[in-house]
């Protein structure tokens, strides 16, 4: 091979493997998902819009326990992320909570909630992302058809309310007990 050819090819190959990536930077991708129960009732749906470094969430949800609903893209990139089913339910009280959840859906890349708009039997806004939760640009979570939308929030004492991180009083840390980071929904993404 002559030495021009290989500085040639030397150079294409990196620039071939960035080709995706770029894709993603510059391109607009439609997703979607449709959130289940996963501890009591109500169910949603969640559509995102990808425009290179911005992402655009709309979630709907309703049928919730009042209180408090964080919800979250969960995942690990390169990783498909799933919605646990009652086998993850370890400690057999009939719940799955965070901790027993994570090993399908993987830990919290993104809030989506702000605060605000996290509180009721419904949700329903729209909000607009640069960065993702560790500071990284979004553009860095590549596709997001490898992740999961979790809604936690979900009222365990029975006093109409999902606002309580410790209905035992034994402590805060027990994942068990805790109202306000108990999945309520979760829901796969997927490309539209």
């Amino acid at each position: 091979m002559r030495a021009s050819h290989v500085v040639a090819f030397s150079l294409a190959v990196p620039l071939l493997a960035a080709a995706p990536a770029a894709a993603v930077m510059g391109g607009t991708r439609s997703y979607s998902a449709d959130l289940h129960a996963i501890n009591h009732g109500g169910s949603g749906s969640v559509q995102l819009m990808q425009h290179g470094t911005t992402l655009e969430v709309d979630l709907r949800a309703s049928g919730l326990d009042d209180g408090i609903h964080i919800a979250h893209i969960h995942g690990i990139r390169q990783a498909e992320s799933e919605c646990p089913g009652m086998n993850r339910d370890a400690d057999h009280n009939g719940l799955i909570d965070i901790l027993e959840g994570l090993p399908d859906y993987g830990p919290v890349l993104r809030t989506l909630s702000n605060g605000l708009n996290d509180r009721g039997t419904s949700l329903a806004y729209t909000r607009t992302f640069k960065l993702i939760d560790n500071g990284d640009a979004i553009a860095s979570l590549g596709r997001l058809d490898q992740y999961a939308i979790v809604v936690h929030g979900v009222d365990l004492n029975g006093d109409g309310q999902a606002n309580n991180p410790d209905v035992q009083g034994d402590g805060p840390g027990d994942p068990d007990d805790n109202e306000i980071s108990m999945p309520s929904l979760c829901g796969v993404i997927v490309s539209r």
